[in-house]
């Protein structure tokens, strides 16, 4: 007797193209600026944004930071988020730090 076996290959790749996007213009300074900061929830991004945060206003007259905090470091930041910070930031910084 004979048995047909069948064999499925997965392939673990990406599909697709990634889509092309160009950078956004420069900003002349941050004097009196708002800055957005994504804390991506791994160890010790918290302490780093803090330090930056008082860098940024301190150096570079930044009038105003807007924290946000993901939920989780393998989970990316909501669309909502990302237009908030968008809408009311000149610049957002999104840190990774162990």
């Amino acid at each position: 007797m004979t048995t047909n076996l069948i064999t499925t290959v997965l392939n673990p790749a990406a599909e697709g193209k990634a889509a092309s996007h160009r950078l956004a213009p420069r900003l002349s300074d941050l004097e009196g600026a708002t800055v957005g900061l994504i804390d991506n929830h791994k160890r010790n991004a918290d302490v780093y944004l803090e330090e930056l945060a008082e860098l940024l206003k301190g150096k570079f007259g930044v009038a105003r930071v807007v924290n946000y905090r993901k939920d989780s470091q393998s989970i990316p930041s909501p669309k909502e988020v990302l237009d908030d910070l968008a809408s009311q930031c000149q610049a957002v910084i999104h840190a990774v730090a162990d």
